[in-house]
């Protein structure tokens, strides 16, 4: 049996994570189930996020940009952990650099712009 992984996650559900930040913004009783408990949130949604998985919410604004990193391919893995991997692969999505540079544009120029 394979455990679902962040990528799994992101690949299966990325519409309705998608979809979920828009309804959140939209109404903030969705927003405060949401940040009350955001593992349960998507749980809730039928996001199967395993046993241990913590689910974190953070949010851009003009003066803070995440930049959410891809876990480390050299971190160690514990050797029973390894039993019965043949191999994998790894996928990064990546946002258009034309995308990032107008949305920073835009927030320096500010609202009115």
């Amino acid at each position: 049996m394979r455990t679902i992984d962040h990528h799994d996650i992101i690949q299966r559900y990325g519409s309705m994570l998608a979809g979920a930040a828009g309804e959140c913004r939209d109404r903030p009783e969705v927003r405060a189930e949401l940040d009350a408990d955001p593992r349960a949130f998507f749980v809730a949604r039928g996001v199967d996020v395993p046993e241990g998985m913590e689910v974190r919410v953070a949010d851009d604004t003009a003066d803070t940009v995440h930049l959410v990193m891809p876990p480390n391919p050299n971190n160690a893995i514990a050797d029973d952990a390894l039993t019965g991997i043949a191999g994998g692969s790894a996928t990064i999505a990546v946002w258009p650099a034309s995308s990032v540079i107008s949305t920073v544009s835009s927030m320096q120029q500010g609202p009115d712009a």
